[in-house]
């Protein structure tokens, strides 16, 4: 039980972050999406039930901030479960190894993105073009480096 206290008050830290610190620094429009880390991190630690739950309540969050409902909470629950589905990463190999968390995480955020990018034009209706090129290259990119940055320093 205090294991999941504390998880969700990291996971709460985390959507907070996001939202004012991470979401403000942006290069070109695009921002690291540092709580799909969080889910990815929490999915491959405890599995798909683990993994589910953090990307629910962190995308419920998200949506309360940014007023797109449902949209994050299905992506991320959705992201969370597959990856905690599939158990062929190792986790000591993945806290060795910075080259296969960059692998990981490029391809969990082109997914994720693409996914976010479907529901938001289905949604908002908003311009493909800038939305692909923001979203799904720039905020994978981003996100990919974020996570590069954070390996480095976790082996450290």
């Amino acid at each position: 039980m205090r294991d999941i206290l504390r998880f969700f008050f990291i996971g709460m830290v985390v959507v907070v972050l996001q939202w004012l610190f991470f979401g403000r620094i942006s290069l070109w429009g695009s921002t690291p999406d540092i709580v799909l880390l969080f889910v990815l991190w929490m999915s491959v630690r405890y599995g798909q039930i683990g993994g589910a739950l953090t990307g629910f309540i962190a995308g419920f969050g998200l949506d309360a901030i940014y007023g797109l409902w449902g949209t994050h909470m299905f992506v991320k629950t959705l992201i969370g479960f597959s990856i905690g589905t599939v158990n062929v990463i190792n986790t000591e190999v993945l806290e060795r190894s910075a080259r296969r968390i960059v692998e990981i995480t490029l391809v969990v955020s082109l997914i994720h993105n693409g996914l976010m990018s479907i529901f938001i034009i289905l949604q908002e209706g908003i311009s493909r073009d800038h939305l692909i090129w923001v979203l799904c290259v720039g905020n994978t990119l981003y996100t990919t480096f974020a996570a590069y940055v954070m390996a480095i320093f976790k082996r450290r």
